[in-house]
């Protein structure tokens, strides 16, 4: 396994500690690979035209997601 270094801002540091809570990630590797792994979910499906939405409760379509 490699490792991969990065410098982050005070912002992007605060938003991965945020996220790591909010998701229940053990670690903030756990977060990073797990948001690699929804990116390239999301991707893959943009690239054959789906849609990545996210929708209410009530299952009404609020935002639709552009990765790229």
């Amino acid at each position: 396994m490699s490792r991969i270094n990065f410098e982050a801002s005070s912002e992007l540091e605060q938003t991965i500690n945020e996220l790591v809570t909010l998701t229940g990630s053990s670690s903030k590797s756990e977060l990073l690979r797990r948001a690699i792994a929804l990116m390239k979910i999301a991707a893959e499906a943009q690239e054959k035209g789906e849609k990545i939405v996210i929708a209410d409760k009530d299952r009404k379509p609020k935002v639709e997601l552009q990765i790229f």
